[in-house]
């Protein structure tokens, strides 16, 4: 037990938490539907679509991590808003389709071993 907080988080539950899953689920049916839409322009759409998941990342995760009388969770919100660049990456999705994909799967490797590492 931390000193008055309740459970220390383990390595696993930083990570978890981390790492916006809804965002990144709602990431992927965009791609999906996108790409299998007919006469769209992809990539300016992807591009609008990224946009829209680096602002509405630290939103969501802001609301999800407020706690009355507690001070927003920074760490946590700047941490979620890079997991969802990176998990963007590492996906090979428009619009960082022209990426190597091997990068993006380092990238998201060391990205989520590190971030483990980081208390909240």
């Amino acid at each position: 037990m931390g000193p008055g907080n309740g459970p220390v988080d383990t390595y696993f539950d930083k990570v978890v938490k981390y790492i916006p899953a809804d965002i990144i689920a709602a990431w992927v049916t965009v791609v999906g539907l996108v790409k299998g839409a007919a006469g769209v322009n992809v990539q300016m759409v992807m591009w609008i679509a990224f946009a829209v998941g680096v602002i509405l990342t630290p939103l969501w995760t802001w609301k999800q991590t407020s706690l009355a009388g507690v001070p927003p969770a920074k760490r946590q919100i700047a941490i979620a808003t890079a997991a969802f660049i990176v998990w963007t990456i590492a996906l090979n999705s428009p619009p960082f389709d022209g990426f190597t994909p091997l990068y993006g799967s380092l990238l998201l490797i060391a990205y989520t071993l590190i971030v483990g590492l980081v208390e909240p």
